[in-house]
């Protein structure tokens, strides 16, 4: 059943890409667009989930991965057609060459990161440590454009126009590729790489798990967060409204190294919260104190027992008010509409 269906979405998917396939954009020297360039491009795989293998050429040009080859990445193609390929290794040497050091690129800095940080499975501070929760690249990132489009320069350096720039980086440097290619792989860092929402939506991919929070034996950080003022300003798009990692990374630090609340280290240790909080478009001059505020409150028993009671008291103490009260407004109410109503016997004459 499962090849009837694998070749009957093959076959759709051939059909369809007839009248839709693009010109491929991007530089193709391994010719790996000759099937990749139609969105058709389709498979079911053995879980059941379709999975689609179509690259949009002309947004490929415009990612971060635009200079690396498919097989830079993908090391296990040795021929075409290829056949099922493993999941793509981020830390392998298979990028352009750096440079600085003329040396190849990886990502190998971002892994040594990541081992630092509670998204490691060997982290100590990890309360269950299950191997296929814990997130992988491509859970957090997609192939990012840092290309820029055109407009979005000039909308990040008002002083001076795109062109004039390179302009004056034209008169030292004859290879017009390379400096534009750079440039404009600094100037897109001059951006936020993601609003406040985004942020927020990739780390609910996880956090927002009730079976996840459960496994681990963590709170729905999602759901708590989104009832804080800084959850309902991301909601409304408040600018500069504070995310996840404006919180749990410290300043200056990478994303990757978001540690455990309970380490020293950590941007959420309970000494370093408030730094979290500086700001000079907001908190100006928090003390330690203020970092003690909890931004993700449970009314749970077990794990905040002062709040649970507290909330307990207002939650009887608004119900034992506000039903007797709602009783006497009743009652008075049908006394209004109903003057002589009485449920007493009249005495006989």
């Amino acid at each position: 059943m499962r090849i009837y269906c694998f070749i009957a979405v093959m076959v759709f998917s051939l059909f369809m890409t007839c009248g839709t396939a693009r010109a491929s954009v991007v530089t193709d020297g391994e010719n790996c667009m000759m099937c990749h360039k139609y969105p058709g491009l389709t498979r079911v795989n053995n879980e059941g989930y379709l999975r689609v293998f179509y690259v949009d050429s002309e947004n490929y040009n415009h990612t971060v991965h635009t200079k690396v080859k498919c097989t830079g990445c993908h090391v296990d193609i040795k021929e075409i057609p290829h056949k099922e390929m493993k999941p793509v290794d981020c830390s392998t040497e298979c990028h352009v060459t750096n440079a600085g050091s003329e040396k190849p690129f990886s990502h190998k800095k971002i892994f040594d990161d990541l081992k630092q940080s509670i998204h490691n499975p060997d982290n100590p501070y990890v309360r269950a440590k299950i191997v296929d929760d814990f997130p992988t690249c491509t859970n957090c990132h997609k192939n990012p454009q840092y290309r820029f489009q055109i407009g979005d320069v000039e909308s990040v350096d008002e002083a001076r126009h795109k062109e004039r720039i390179l302009q004056k980086c034209a008169v030292c440097h004859a290879n017009n590729v390379d400096y534009r290619y750079f440039f404009e792989h600094v100037t897109h860092r001059i951006k936020n790489l993601a609003p406040s929402e985004d942020v927020v939506k990739t780390c609910s991919k996880c956090h927002s798990k009730e079976e996840m929070a459960t496994k681990h034996k963590m709170k729905n950080a999602a759901a708590t967060y989104l009832d804080t003022f800084h959850g309902k300003a991301v909601e409304f798009g408040m600018p500069n409204a504070p995310s996840c990692i404006d919180c749990h990374v410290k300043k200056g630090e990478s994303a990757h190294k978001i540690r455990s609340w309970r380490s020293p280290d950590s941007a959420t240790y309970e000494s370093n919260r408030y730094l979290a909080c500086q700001d000079s478009n907001c908190h100006v001059n928090p003390t330690k104190e203020f970092g003690m505020i909890r931004m993700h409150s449970v009314i749970d028993k077990d794990i905040y027992p002062i709040e649970f009671y507290v909330a307990l008291g207002f939650t009887i103490l608004t119900i034992g008010a506000f039903y007797p009260l709602l009783g006497l407004m009743i009652l008075e109410l049908i006394r209004e509409m109903f003057p002589n109503l009485s449920f007493r016997r009249k005495k006989k004459d």
